[in-house]
Formats: C-alpha cells, structure tokens, sequence
C-alpha cells in the first residue's frame, strides 16, 4: 500500500470521529501490558526479546512449555485472540515463582476478564499488507455479578501474509465464568480458527549463499497450492478457597485438522536458480487432552512462611501421519513463481500414529524469611510413546524419569533482589520438517537442563531493570548429511539478557531489552566436521526497545515506536555462512478520546519503517524473507 492511500484511510477514520469529546481509553497495548522485556503480546502487536516461538533461542512450540493462566496446557493449535487478554513469556526471576516450570522458559496465555459490566467493543481497519479487518468482542454480566460470558470474533476476510498467502482466515472465541461466592470460580471456553489460503513455501540454499531480493508478498508456489485447515480448544478451569487450602483444576481439550495442506520448496542457489517441489498432505487428525490438578497452603510458624504444594498433571496426544504426495515441479527462477499443471491428487488411504501418555505427579515447598524465599520442587514424570508407521510397524517405549527445580530470592533492600535458580524437566523436540527425508516424523523427547542467576533492581519506584546470565543444554536436532532430521547433538546456549522497563519520566514510558547468547553444538557430527559448531537458525544477539511518549500539547494523543534487531543467523549446519542482520522499525501513534461519551481509540503504525528486506535462517535450514514496509490503522470504540 502507498503512503498516500496510508494517508487517506487514516484520514477517513478520522472524519469518522469529529464529533467526539477527550477521554483516556484502554486498548490492545502490548508496551503498557509488559513487566519487563522478554516478551508480550496483545493481539497484533508483539514487544520484547522473546515470542510464543521462540525463546533464549529455543522452539516452545517444540518443547511445549505453554500455561493458561498458570494451569498445564498441552498446546496443539493456538488459542484464538478473541478469548485472551494476552500473551506473555516468563523466564527468570517470573518463571521461578511458578511450581512446575521448564528449562527452556514458559509461555503464558491469559483469558478475558469477565468484568462487572455488559460491555460492546467494536474494532475496525486495516492490518498488514491492506489486510481489512472486523474484530468484535462482548460482555454480559448477570445483575448479581456471578455469571457472565465474553466473547467475540475476529473476522478477515481477505488476509494477506507477508510470505505472499492469501486468503481467509476467522477466529471465534467464548468464555463463561460462574462466581457464586469469593471463594469459588468456574471458567469454561471454546476458542475456534479457521485458515483457507493459497499454501505454504520456503526456499532453501543449494550452494551456501542467499539468493537475490525475491519480489515482495509473492506466493512462490503453483497457483493450485492450497491450505485449509482448523483449530479448536476447549477448557476448563476451577479455582477455589477451602480451609485455607488454594485448589485449583483444568482440563484443556487443542486440536488441528487440516483437510488439506500444500508445502512447496524452493531449493536456489545464489544466482537464484534452482528446483521447486510440493508436498500436498491429505487430510489427517491432531489433538491433545491435558489436565491438572494442584494444592497449595501457606502456614507461618514464627518468623517464617511455608508454601507447599502438591500437583497432578497429564496429558495424551495424538498426531496422525499421512503419506504427503510428492510434486515435482521442475527448473525454478526466483523472479517468477513455479508452474506445473495441477495433478490429480491421490489420498492412498495410509495413516501412521504417533501418540504419547505422559503423567507427572510434583512436591513442591517454598520458604519466606524476611528478605530470603528459596523454593524446590520434585517431579516424578512418565512418559509412553507408541509410534504406528505408514506400513504398520510399530515401536513403543516408555521411560520414567526424576526432574527438579530450584530457586532462591534475595532482596538486598527495598530496591535490588538477587535471584538464582536450577531446573531440569523433560521437553518434546517437535516434528521432522517438509525438506528432510523423514518429514513429519514426530521426534523423541529430551531431557533439558538450565541455571541462573540475576539481579532486580529498582531505579525508581516506576523503573525496573533486570540483568540475568543463563546456561541452558539439551540435545538438539537438525539435518544429517543424508538429510534425515534427527537429534544431532548437544546444544548449549549460555548468555546474557537484560530488561528495563516501566515510566522514565510521567508520560514517557520504555521497554528495553537485550541479549546475547553463545548457542554451541557438540557431538559426534560436530566431531566428524559433518556440521559445525555453531548453531543453525538463531541469532547470537537480539536488542528491542519500545518507547511510548504522550504528547502535553496535544491531549489524549501519543506516539511510540519499536525497535527489534536480530544479529545475523548461520543458514546451514554444514557451513559457517550467515544470512545478515535483520532490523524492523515500527513507528505509530494513538488518540484516545470518547464518541457519543463512548471510550474510543485510534491506532496508526508504520510497520517495518525503515523497509528491512533482509533473509531469515531457521534451524530447519529453510529461509525467509522478511516483509516489506506496510502500514495499520484501526478504530476501536467500547460501548
């Protein structure tokens, strides 16, 4: 989209608004939300070092660290945003106060509030690459307080990615709360996304080099290419207050059905000439039941606080495999998407069945004295894997292991705590990309280990630096010399990180963060000089800083902008080259004001200022490209 036709949508949201009076508004504002750094997210917008993806340079969708509002969730398809207040990522000091973490840090999805009032938000615009959007949201509470539902939808009807798909994509969501008392609350959700568009494609390196700027927002995929696929989660959650006693129980239903999904890749060489492939997949099921339940009580005796607590927690999922049909589309140029007549697509009818029960009981005990917490947890976790292949042969294993974590805080004084920690825990490693020649292979688990140490320190009553260093290990995967993706080794990632975040001055409000990490891999492919010590698809250094200033002379207006920059990443484990550095500028602004005494809020933002048009390595060895400069506008308004 231009920045003249930018202008003119803006300026349309803006006439829409004339007849409206000055009020403050609250709105999706991830800057305002975060407590630190390490990441947040609230609806399209995302600060911090730290995603839902990806973690100190680890895959959570991977190892599968996700919390609903602290409760076990074993997470096979996102949650839709029309039930979630937010998303934040806990490592550190956060993650510590948690009874069952994970070395690799946790993601936390938190639900709507209910609230006390019937409420209507009604939120329009456009989002990325001229993406229209309709996203509405509600609330009805009874006159008693003790029931309510909210809930909402988010409609585009016309997506557009900055990878070239396009397409439809809804996302429905309700959540119902029943409080009949302070001591008793009783959630249940359904949260639904559904995604149909013209498919999926990656490039890949043939000679060690990247290949030249590709058009941006191009599909480089045949023109039949197509994903259609569903998402589901259902929960429940209850929470009450019994003789001192804090009990809490959940039960998550996360499913994935895709009735068809197209993957193309594009293996180039530097020049940008090479070959081009698709996988089309059948139809093929996946979902996931988990469920804990937890006990905590905190009793003092003289000068000290206990805290213990007891928890079950498990889970069984399933992944079905499907014999995905090979398309061969031949010589490929990277200044043209690839073209082959649509084949005849054979569904031969084989299922293969990967499915794991996995149960944990925990113990856990924390201690409080004066400025001294020291926590510790005991995990006895059992974990059964049966895996059906195409052709019916079938292999089972079931291990039984002990994990632990350990943590201790120290407030020096009213401003700085010193904290530390240990952690072990047992972690999934995820499935075999569509490039290797074991694709979609659900691949074992590992066993995962991290320590800490850090320090919080209070600048000012609204200011709040954190400076931490990590070592964190476990084995790692990634693709052998003939091409099966499996476990390759040991990784290491030690480094450091640090956040500052919170109000400088009134009215000027920052997060700050940055980090660097050594992610060295070791073993006997590393041995044998087949792949190389280093890492492949991470960045060795990441620095965000988000920065939100009102402006005095303009009541209810303020401006922001964010800064990510990702260090260069090894494209491949066999060689040492890395594709650049990678920076995006966001610039925007927000008025808040009332209409019809409704609060209201504009939103504008320039995505990717600067037209960043760098590549991406990932540690499957696929590369991508960054997306061009586009830009946003949304009116949103609460009645």
């Amino acid at each position: 989209m231009s920045a003249f036709r930018f202008i003119s949508f803006t300026a349309a949201l803006l006439c829409a608004c004339a007849p409206a009076t000055l009020a403050l508004a609250q709105d999706n504002n991830a800057a305002q939300a975060a407590e630190d750094a390490f990441g947040e997210r609230q609806g399209v917008e995302q600060i911090g070092l730290y995603d839902e993806g990806q973690v100190r340079g680890f895959d959570l969708g991977n190892s599968g660290a996700y919390r609903i509002d602290g409760a076990y969730f074993a997470r096979t398809s996102y949650l839709a945003d029309p039930i979630l207040q937010g998303v934040g990522v806990m490592v550190g000091v956060g993650a510590s106060r948690l009874d069952f973490t994970s070395p690799s840090g946790v993601v936390n999805y938190r639900l709507r509030d209910v609230g006390t009032d019937n409420r209507l938000t009604v939120s329009a615009g456009m989002r990325d690459y001229e993406t229209p959007f309709t996203d509405l949201n509600g609330a009805l509470v009874s006159q008693d307080g003790r029931f309510g539902i909210v809930g909402g939808a988010l409609l585009r009807p016309d997506v557009q990615w900055n990878g070239g798909g396009k397409g439809e994509a809804y996302d429905y969501g309700a959540l119902a709360q029943w409080r009949p008392s302070d001591a008793l609350r009783a959630r249940a959700f359904v949260s639904y996304s559904t995604r149909d568009y013209n498919g999926d494609s990656a490039f890949m390196t043939t000679d060690g080099g990247l290949p030249p700027d590709a058009a941006p927002l191009t599909q480089h995929a045949p023109s039949w290419s197509t994903a259609i696929y569903d998402q589901t989660n259902l929960g429940l959650l209850i929470d009450a207050r019994v003789m001192g006693w804090s009990l809490d129980a959940s039960a998550f239903r996360s499913t994935y059905d895709p009735e068809r999904t197209d993957f193309t890749v594009l293996a180039v060489n530097r020049e940008g000439q090479g070959t081009a492939t698709t996988w089309s997949t059948p139809s093929r099921a996946m979902w996931s039941d988990s469920a804990e339940l937890r006990a905590a009580r905190v009793f003092r005796t003289g000068d000290l606080s206990h805290r213990i607590s007891i928890a079950a927690r498990g889970r069984i999922s399933e992944t079905e495999l499907a014999a995905a049909q090979r398309i061969p589309l031949g010589a490929f140029d990277y200044r043209r998407p690839p073209e082959a007549p649509q084949p005849v697509l054979i569904d031969d009818g084989r299922r293969g069945l990967d499915r794991v029960e996995q149960i944990t009981g925990s113990l856990g005990y924390a201690l409080a004295w004066g400025p001294l917490t020291l926590r510790a947890g005991l995990h006895r976790t059992r974990y059964d894997k049966s895996f059906r292949q195409l052709d019916g042969g079938l292999t089972e294993r079931v291990q039984s292991r002990w994990f632990h974590n350990a943590s201790a805080t120290w407030a020096l004084n009213d401003r700085a705590t010193l904290f530390g920690s240990w952690t072990t825990g047992l972690e999934e490693t995820g499935t075999a990309p569509k490039n290797a020649a074991n694709r979609d292979e659900v691949l074992p688990p590992v066993q995962a280990e991290q320590f800490e140490l850090g320090v919080r320190y209070a600048l000012t009553p609204d200011l709040t630096l954190i400076a931490a260093t990590f070592d964190a290990s476990k084995p790692t995967t990634g693709l052998r010399a003939d091409n099966v993706f499996t476990l390759v080794g040991q990784v290491r990632h030690r480094g450091v990180e640090a956040s500052l975040a919170g109000d400088i001055r009134p009215g000027t409000s920052v997060v700050i963060g940055g980090m660097w990490m050594d992610p060295k891999v070791s073993g006997e492919l590393v041995d044998s000089g087949q792949i190389g010590a280093l890492a492949t698809g991470l960045s060795r250094a990441v620095i965000n800083a988000n920065i939100e200033q009102t402006l005095p002379f303009a009541p209810g207006w303020s401006v922001d902008a964010n800064l990510g920059w990702w260090s260069g990443r090894k494209v491949t484990a066999a060689s040492d080259f890395q594709a650049q550095a990678n920076a995006q500028l966001l610039v925007g602004t927000r008025y808040r004001f009332k209409i019809a005494d409704n609060d209201a809020v504009f939103r504008a933002a320039v995505v990717n200022a600067l037209d960043d048009r760098g590549w991406w390595g990932d540690p499957a060895e696929y590369i991508w490209k960054q997306g061009p400069r586009t830009y946003r506008a949304s009116l949103t308004v609460t009645f």
